[in-house]
């Protein structure tokens, strides 16, 4: 699961170990087609890694995008837990890693190395997208 993780830029900052930690924390999940894994307007309680399957990002009933391995959504909600700004479903049967924010949280007090190092990742693609030129 690490691997997957690794490709993830809210984890590109961390270390091989720091990755396994982090990778301990994840359960996988099967999902049947047309399960809603996350809903708009709910709080934000998960981080999710597509293994297999495909997955659709609605905003209201429109599709915004399509998603597939090693697409991930709720990176944010394992930082902030603020409500779910989009509608995910499984456009297939969909297998995934989940890592719920509790438990992220608790290894954040419990190694803030680990915490230091995703801020730090998180300013430098910050940094980079304030960078780049406008089209």
């Amino acid at each position: 699961m690490a691997y997957l993780l690794a490709q993830v830029p809210l984890f590109a900052g961390l270390s091989r170990i720091q990755l396994g930690r982090v990778a301990s924390l994840a359960e996988q999940r099967i999902y049947r087609e047309g399960h809603v894994i996350v809903k708009a307007g709910e709080p934000g309680k998960a981080f999710y890694v597509i293994i297999t399957g495909r997955a659709k990002v609605m905003k209201g009933r429109r599709t915004e995008a399509e998603l597939g391995r090693g697409s991930f959504f709720g990176e944010l909600a394992l930082l902030d837990g603020e409500a779910r700004s989009r509608t995910v479903v499984a456009v297939t049967i969909l297998e995934a890693i989940r890592i719920e924010r509790t438990a992220f949280r608790r290894l954040l007090y419990k190694e803030p190395r680990l915490a230091v190092a995703l801020l730090e990742g998180m300013a430098r693609r910050t940094r980079k997208i304030m960078d780049a030129p406008s089209l």
